[in-house]
């Protein structure tokens, strides 16, 4: 089936653009990660994604194509056309994000790959899809999700299951009477899980199967247990050219005395928090061997995030580089910063000589069993390096006739198995994205998918533009701004401000809803939910995305959010943009405890708010999480004795009644756990007789999601956030006869407003 008409945008063409509506932003079509390119570099596949409002789910087409030549490329077939709800499965507290976003997919040879996915009862299983005949097929029947997969060439699969959490046990202590668990937390119990597993627990154990050629099914044991409580979600799994063995990462119940030592202070973050939630968080690497079903660690030091690794060709040693070496061989002043071949069944080790300090590896090559090349950036993508070893008997050794010589760049899908043609995303801030094919020799290019090629000119959009700049303590901030689509010089306009927390700019993208370079936050449905982006700007209101960047791990302070907030907008303000008393603030998660701590300290007369499915360190949330130790670094100090005097005068909830700002707050995870989440804030702002609506999303009892990503509840979520601000910062409502009940306590809020709030 030729597809390169057919694939593309889903929305009528009309002369006068229009407002984009949630519906509209759901059926645009995004592309799926960057597009992939077969072994033997002849083969592309793109993934695309766009939402179903009428079948309330996502579909995820397949297209692949030929990289022969320019025509050949241009033609791609539609080779798979997936539907899934994005609901995840029934009361799975993890949510279902990973359901409409394909895994990595693994090439299993030239034109057949596998990859992760749901079945029909919304249960990600191994699937597996050939390119030419266009045959999907189910590997697994799974009764539980599967999180990471391995495939050998000769069938072997290995593959990583979530731990089915039983009831029976709590149901018998109900029967029974029991003494609550020291190891119980108050979210778990509100659940009626009395067993002792807490919501962690339930969420993160997994464990590991080995399913043979023979058809026998070998669960693996580690350490002798068969429980692996470590993080299970993106953790990738290599396997060995000889199918022995698979290394992926592993979390510790305790990490050794001497990792203390190491001065990185990323590490040492890691290290603290694993204390909290012990093996949860990936430390180390884990050797997994397919034939005795048993697994045992690589070697005795902790896992650099930033670190490549590369099997040998006989499969018996692998290259990390970045790495820690194990103490006391590391240097103290170069911590994360070796390269090491180590054993994969011993763990004996050889450091290579080379020093990666603010170096990012970008490849690492077996050239013989006796020759490694290492390639190198600098931390600002420039000054290529590609430095050569020998192996000499047990010892690595520059190869001094061309060790560390400067290399350009690596033109895409070079190397022995390089084709002429290769594939490219061309977007920008204000250019949706366009797949084109490129003649490497020619430069000659041809389009292969234009999937929303009349967005721009349909609906309202509004300019983008980057900035940055440092804040008065000396914090570096960066943001995206989203003009309103009708934009006049001179006139003011309301402001939307969200707040984004872990990433600093990547490559400029086209996105609907703020975010920046999300692969799965640009077009179509939106991780972001609460995020409205460009349906706010279609609507003549600026949208603000501010993320305020701090050095590390452990070093975020919401003082410095909640001066991000108050410069950006007095600097709009300034600018003669933005209306001062027409300035929103909008945060998810993290930022969601960001903005009701910046609401209860700031004196700026925000105009209205939303806090959606928001961690908040203050007291009711933490003592049911028992106490959280991030809980006592974000208010200072423990919440006891002296020390609650700090969560007195800093958290949130003990400061409503300096909130004066319209809040609306969002639950989407858990369901009940969402609402009483934020109970502390909520109950008191009500109390108080203050504007504030708490929001809970469609079936978030039984299909909870923190990254919602079924259409039903994406739309609720937006429509609510669009309607709140609306009603804030224009006075505008939307006249439908479902929402009368609404607006009318929205009204009364406002009376409320005009009694209670300082004149400022």
């Amino acid at each position: 089936m030729d597809v390169s008409v057919a694939a593309t945008v889903h929305l009528a063409s009309e002369r006068t653009p229009r407002e984009l509506t949630p519906a509209d932003a759901m059926a645009t079509t995004r592309l799926v990660g960057e597009p992939l390119t077969s072994p033997d570099g002849r083969r592309f596949l793109l993934r695309t994604a766009h939402g179903d409002i009428a079948r309330d789910g996502v579909w995820v087409d397949w297209l692949t194509g030929r990289l022969d030549t320019l025509s050949s490329a241009s033609h791609p077939t539609l080779c798979a056309h997936l539907l899934t709800s994005g609901l995840g499965t029934l009361n799975e507290t993890q949510g279902s994000d990973q359901d409409p976003e394909p895994s990595a997919v693994n090439w299993l040879n030239d034109h057949r790959i596998a990859f992760l996915w749901s079945d029909a009862h919304r249960v990600r299983q191994v699937a597996t899809l050939d390119l030419t005949r266009c045959h999907f097929e189910f590997l697994t029947h799974s009764r539980s999700n599967i999180s990471g997969f391995a495939l050998d060439n000769d069938g072997t699969l290995l593959f990583n299951a979530k731990v089915p959490h039983a009831h029976t046990e709590s149901a018998r202590l109900w029967h029974e009477g029991f003494t609550v668990p020291e190891t119980s937390d108050g979210f778990s119990i509100l659940r009626g899980d009395i067993d002792g597993q807490t919501d962690v627990d339930v969420s993160y154990n997994n464990q590991w199967f080995i399913h043979t050629v023979s058809g026998r099914n070998l669960a693996v044991s580690i350490g002798g247990s068969l429980i692996d409580r470590t993080y299970p979600a993106f953790r990738e799994i290599t396997l060995s050219p000889s199918g022995r063995f698979a290394i992926t990462h592993v979390g510790l119940a305790a990490a050794p005395d001497a990792w203390s030592h190491y001065t990185d202070a990323s590490l040492q973050a890691l290290l603290e928090a694993n204390k909290t939630h012990p093996g949860r968080i990936p430390l180390s690497h884990l050797v997994i061997d397919l034939q005795t079903a048993t697994a045992h660690l690589l070697w005795h030091a902790p896992l650099a995030f930033d670190g490549r690794l590369e099997w040998s060709p006989s499969g018996e040693s692998v290259i990390l580089a970045p790495t820690f070496l194990p103490e006391p061989d590391t240097a103290p002043d170069r911590p994360g910063t070796s390269a090491a071949e180590v054993n994969a069944a011993t763990g004996r080790y050889s450091a290579l000589p080379i020093d990666l300090t603010a170096r990012m590896v970008t490849k690492i090559s077996w050239e013989s069993p006796t020759t490694v090349e290492i390639s190198s950036t600098n931390s600002q993508s420039q000054g290529a390096r590609c430095e050569r070893f020998l192996k000499i008997g047990d010892h690595w050794e520059p190869a001094s006739s061309v060790a560390a010589r400067d290399t350009p760049d690596a033109p895409p899908n070079s190397g022995p198995n390089a084709a002429r043609i290769h594939v490219e995303v061309r977007q920008g801030l204000n250019m949706p994205p366009r797949v084109m094919a490129v003649d490497v020799a020619t430069g000659n290019s041809a389009l292969i998918l234009d999937p929303n090629h009349s967005l721009a000119h349909d609906f309202k959009l509004g300019r983008v533009e980057r900035l940055s700049g440092t804040l008065p303590n000396g914090r570096q901030w960066l943001a995206q701004l989203m003009y309103p689509a009708d934009y006049i010089p001179g006139k003011k306009y309301p402001l939307l401000i969200q707040g984004l927390y872990g990433s600093a700019w990547g490559p400029e993208s086209f996105e609907l809803y703020g975010p920046w370079g999300s692969a799965t936050a640009s077009l179509g449905p939106s991780n972001y939910a609460a995020y409205p982006g460009q349906l706010l700007a279609t609507r003549n209101m600026a949208v603000l995305q501010l993320e305020v960047l701090h050095p590390g791990p452990g070093t975020e302070q919401a003082e410095d959010v909640q001066l991000g907030f108050e410069t950006l907008a007095e600097q709009l303000v300034a600018s003669g943009l933005i209306d001062r008393s027409k300035v929103a603030l909008a945060g998810f998660s993290r930022n969601g405890y960001y903005v009701e701590f910046t609401l209860a300290h700031s004196a700026f007369p925000f105009a209205a708010a939303i806090a959606a499915d928001n961690y908040d360190p203050s007291y009711f949330q933490s003592a049911l999480s028992n106490w959280r130790p991030e809980d006592a670094q974000m208010n200072g100090t423990s919440a006891f004795g002296a020390g609650l005097q700090d969560w007195v005068s800093r958290a949130p909830g003990f400061n409503v009644d300096h909130i004066h700002t319209p809040l609306l707050m969002i639950g989407q995870q858990s369901g009940l756990i969402a609402i009483i989440g934020s109970w502390e804030i909520y109950s008191r702002l009500r109390h108080l007789q203050r504007a504030v609506d708490l929001y809970v999303m469609p079936d978030a009892d039984r299909f909870p999601s923190h990254l919602p990503q079924n259409p039903r509840q994406i739309l609720s979520i937006q429509e609510h956030v669009i309607d709140w601000l609306s009603f804030w910062l224009t006075d505008r409502e939307d006249p439908s006869a479902q929402k009368q009940a609404q607006y009318q306590r929205w009204h009364r809020f406002r009376e409320l407003q005009t009694l209670t709030r300082p004149q400022l």
